[in-house]
């Protein structure tokens, strides 16, 4: 890893699977996010009254030189998220798209 990660897992129980899979997306996020100082992801699941599952929430916290860059999915009802690993794709995709804009803001 070129930046250090730190995962955690609030009302979930620790998953080696959403683990690797959220390392698989971190290794494309270098590619491009290549001055980034760190990465904080938590991964969320609250309890939902009057849903028919758990909406997975994502927080993402990518700390860069002079900005931090915070995703946040998961706040409104999105009934593909009752998938972690949908939630977890369009949580890093939001994510990578804020790193393409930051990066074409203030350079590489």
């Amino acid at each position: 890893m070129a930046f250090p990660v730190q995962i955690t897992f609030r009302d979930i129980d620790p998953s080696d699977a959403i683990e690797a899979r959220i390392f698989d997306r971190v290794k494309r996020l270098e590619k491009f996010a290549g001055r980034a100082t760190g990465l904080n992801v938590t991964v969320a699941a609250p309890h939902q009254s009057g849903h028919k599952g758990k909406i997975y929430q994502f927080t993402l916290e990518l700390r860069m030189p002079k900005d931090d860059i915070v995703v946040r999915q998961g706040d409104t009802p999105n009934h593909a998220h009752e998938d972690v690993y949908v939630a977890l794709r369009d949580a890093f995709a939001a994510l990578e798209r804020q790193v393409h804009d930051h990066v074409a803001k203030r350079g590489p």
